[in-house]
């Protein structure tokens, strides 16, 4: 199955940031900026790359992403 590498958009958090109230000091994944928790658009023509249909695995679980025939994105498990 081919893999699709998507682009990052990744901005070190400089140190003078501070990490979110909510956010758990033991965790070990590093902060992100303000620009990281924002949403990532990508555009559906990216991820289909011409296909009606792709496979997205999450999780060790396999969604089916499709385009139907008016257009609209479908989703499923």
């Amino acid at each position: 199955m081919n893999h699709l590498t998507l682009p990052t958009n990744a901005v070190p958090m400089s140190s003078d940031e501070q990490l979110p109230e909510d956010s758990d000091p033991d965790d070990e994944r590093p902060p992100f900026s303000e620009e990281m928790r924002r949403p990532l658009i990508i555009q559906s023509e990216d991820l289909l790359q011409g296909r009606s249909e792709i496979w997205i695995e999450h999780r060790d679980e396999m969604y089916r992403l499709r385009l139907t025939s008016s257009g609209k994105l479908y989703l499923s498990k």
